[in-house]
């Protein structure tokens, strides 16, 4: 199985801020503040072939974050909501509504994340008349479904304690899982993206950016599926605001499958 991405992922501020930027190098640090309002929009576009088959998704997810003060001096808090969710198929109902989660993190100016969690249930409608196995089966899903979409929502990468050149990189590494044995189901992902500083222009810094990952998934009856996937985008980060302001990413991933339905 073959499958190509295209991501694109923006942010805009709906309360003002202000700071100086920077001209020949770039000191990234996040200035976010109690009271401010971000909303991030997250758009894709896969395409996945499969067979000699293609068939192409597109969704698009606005998150709201919302800033409040962090448990001590240069750390603030987030929560942040799925506000709304565009997936073409989805809307007859049925499917999960993660509306109804909330996650929270507490975040360092450096983009370092501490106490990352979720609230809530994106369970479907109707899921409290379910059989209670069923119900119970439902809300492991929706456990999964929040945990998978932790590192989308907090998906901003911690920034280095120097100041950047053009042609300076630094790079982030991240692993993450979901799922348990008793679930039947585990996955775990781990990539590495390595941003580079291009230029630096009227108080923006622009940004290349690589990344490879590789998803292990077993299930239960011992059935394993490895994903490679390699991706190459562009971003660019607000020196004035202290935020990225989009990325844009496409990737290619292959899927190998071994006694997988």
């Amino acid at each position: 199985m073959k499958q190509a991405l295209i991501c694109l992922v923006s942010l805009s501020l709906l309360i003002g801020w202000g700071a100086p930027a920077a001209a020949a190098s770039a000191r990234l640090s996040y200035r976010l503040a109690p009271g401010q309002v971000w909303v991030g929009t997250l758009s894709s576009q896969s395409e996945t072939e499969f067979s000699g088959q293609k068939d192409v998704h597109r969704s698009k997810t606005t998150i709201q974050y919302t800033v409040s003060a962090g448990p001590k001096s240069g750390w603030v808090s987030l929560a942040a909501r799925i506000v709304s969710q565009q997936v073409p198929g989805a809307e007859g109902g049925g499917g999960m509504d993660l509306s109804g989660i909330t996650f929270y993190a507490d975040m360092h100016q450096s983009g370092e994340l501490r106490n990352v969690r979720h609230e809530g249930s994106a369970l479907p409608p109707g899921a409290a008349d379910m059989p209670p196995q069923m119900k119970e089966m439902m809300a492991q899903s929706s456990n999964m479904v929040a945990d998978a979409w932790k590192s989308a929502v907090f998906w901003f990468p911690e920034l280095p304690e120097e100041p950047l050149f053009p042609g300076d990189e630094f790079d982030v590494i991240r692993k993450t899982g979901m799922g348990s044995a008793a679930m039947g189901m585990q996955s775990t992902t781990v990539s590495k993206q390595v941003f580079t500083l291009e230029e630096i222009s009227a108080g923006l810094a622009y940004f290349t950016v690589r990344e490879r990952s590789v998803t292990r998934t077993t299930g239960a009856a011992g059935g394993r599926s490895d994903t490679k996937t390699a991706s190459r985008g562009e971003t660019v980060f607000d020196l004035k605001t202290g935020m990225w302001t989009d990325l844009v990413a496409k990737s290619k991933s292959n899927v190998g499958m071994t006694g997988m339905a």
